[in-house]
């Protein structure tokens, strides 16, 4: 009972007056007649307050702090349960607003950060002690970090909200430096007569990506209908003009052997004869020519069949989204046919391919597509380098029973240590307008990593080369 007391004040003190209004005129009584020596009983209590108008004004008093109390208790209990009630609000919205998984931040009218909740911290790298009374132009680049007070300005000079109310992308930038694609709506807040700008971030970083991706896969998709249907287009004619140059061979041939036959029979009149016709059609050199023109076009023949069958590879994908095996030496060589226009002037190509590593259970159509990048990545750097001829080799390890290492080695410019960390980011390239997306890469990465669960890195040195490795596991995750 003591302790209840002492944990509700209030309430003992709506008990305390009580007793008090009580035992007042009691207690005083009792007091009155043991000090002038009388016998306590109700008779004699009563009887004093008969005769003594001071007890009774006294008791009036008390009756009155009594009341005084009562009111005060009820007053300091109902502050008390309001004070609980805003208390746990309080802490139900901070809750809410350290789960949601937007960044909110709120700034006042000169762009200082007052308030960073936890996703804010996540998004941004930065706890909120390190931004709270910083200005938020410490979250944007630099280029945009010097307009934004300048909008804040404007804002107020012209009292027209343009961007207030609107989601809109913008570049936002981590602690570590890293800039990213953000989406941001700015509300405006008023309380007390201040004005106050919240924020709601979002890191779209993913979104982007996979945005990245799907344009990507659905210019494949076209590309590779287009591809083959120009293949199938082109395989008909290119079979006959093989067979054709294949006959006109053997029909020079024939003829060859005919004009030889024809010189031994001939008598030497006839032969003066054919040797001036000889000389003055320059068949001779015809004979000699003819041949070497007919191989040489079946050799182009050969060609264009091996580049329309590697075009029907690429661009055969079954149409269930499903892993299929796919022989991966074939695989490779058909991606260096493709890419062939992109190195052939710059560098040679050198094979290894691990005679037991043959068949590979894969998204065929995306990872021939990360084969094309890296190939084509590594010509680039050769040509960037300025060295003369390079060279680029391609090899295949069996790592053990589960997993197989693709390696493409070039001996190009490298990469400098100081963006390596960033080869992997969408959007970042070092290649100039036109020769580069900054797509690549980072798309390789993900159907590498997140689609076969496999690994993606290289090793790299300036002057000497870069070794890219594609790891992959042989058997599929699903089926394990």
């Amino acid at each position: 009972m003591i302790n209840f007391l002492l944990r509700h004040p209030y309430r003992f003190s709506i008990l305390f007056s009580a007793f008090f209004v009580l035992l007042f005129p009691v207690t005083t009584g009792v007091f009155k007649l043991w000090y002038s020596n009388q016998s306590i009983s109700w008779n004699h209590i009563l009887a004093l307050y008969d005769g003594h108008d001071d007890l009774s004004m006294w008791g009036a008093v008390a009756l009155i702090l009594a009341f005084l109390g009562v009111f005060t208790g009820k007053i300091s209990m109902w502050l008390k349960q309001k004070m609980e009630s805003l208390e746990q609000r309080t802490v139900q919205l901070n809750t809410i607003l350290d789960t949601v998984a937007s960044a909110i931040i709120t700034i006042d009218k000169t762009g200082t950060i007052i308030s960073f909740n936890r996703s804010a911290e996540r998004i941004f790298g930065y706890s909120p002690s390190e931004v709270i009374g910083c200005k938020i132009n410490r979250l944007m680049p630099a280029v945009i970090a010097e307009q934004h007070d300048g909008y804040i300005r404007r804002f107020f000079d012209t009292q027209k909200a343009v961007i207030i109310g609107k989601r809109r992308e913008v570049e936002a930038q981590r602690k570590n430096g890293e800039i990213f694609p953000a989406l941001l709506q700015v509300s405006l807040l008023e309380m007390e007569d201040e004005l106050f700008f919240t924020g709601m971030v979002d890191d779209i970083s993913e979104t982007k990506v996979l945005q990245a991706q799907l344009s990507q896969a659905q210019k494949l998709e076209a590309i590779g209908q287009l591809a083959s249907g120009v293949a199938h287009e082109i395989n008909t004619p290119i079979q006959y003009i093989g067979d054709n140059l294949s006959a006109l061979y053997d029909n020079f041939n024939e003829i060859i052997a005919f004009q030889r036959n024809l010189d031994v029979l001939a008598d030497e009149s006839l032969k003066i004869k054919l040797d001036q016709l000889i000389e003055r059609h320059d068949l001779q050199f015809i004979l000699e020519d003819s041949p070497k023109a007919i191989e040489q076009a079946l050799e182009g023949v050969e060609r264009v069949a091996e580049i329309v069958k590697a075009m029907k590879s690429f661009s055969h994908v079954e149409a269930s989204q499903t892993k299929q095996l796919i022989n991966l030496p074939e695989a490779l060589n058909d991606a260096l046919t493709l890419s062939r226009n992109s190195y052939k002037y710059v560098a040679d190509v050198e094979t290894d391919f691990d005679p037991e590593m043959g068949s590979i259970e894969c998204y065929a159509g995306e990872l021939n597509q990360v084969f094309l990048n890296l190939i084509i990545n590594a010509a680039h750097a050769i040509e960037e380098k300025k060295a003369g001829r390079g060279l680029i080799r391609i090899v295949t390890r069996k790592l053990n029973n589960n997993n197989v290492d693709i390696l493409f080695t070039d001996n190009g410019a490298g990469i400098p240590k100081d963006i390596q960390e960033k080869v992997f980011n969408l959007f970042f390239t070092t290649k100039p307008v036109g020769k580069g997306t900054g797509q690549g890469l980072s798309l390789a990465h993900n159907i590498v990593v997140e689609k076969h669960h496999g690994r993606l890195f290289f090793e790299s040195e300036v002057g000497i080369g870069t070794t890219f490795h594609i790891q992959l596991p042989l058997a599929s995750k699903e089926s394990t």
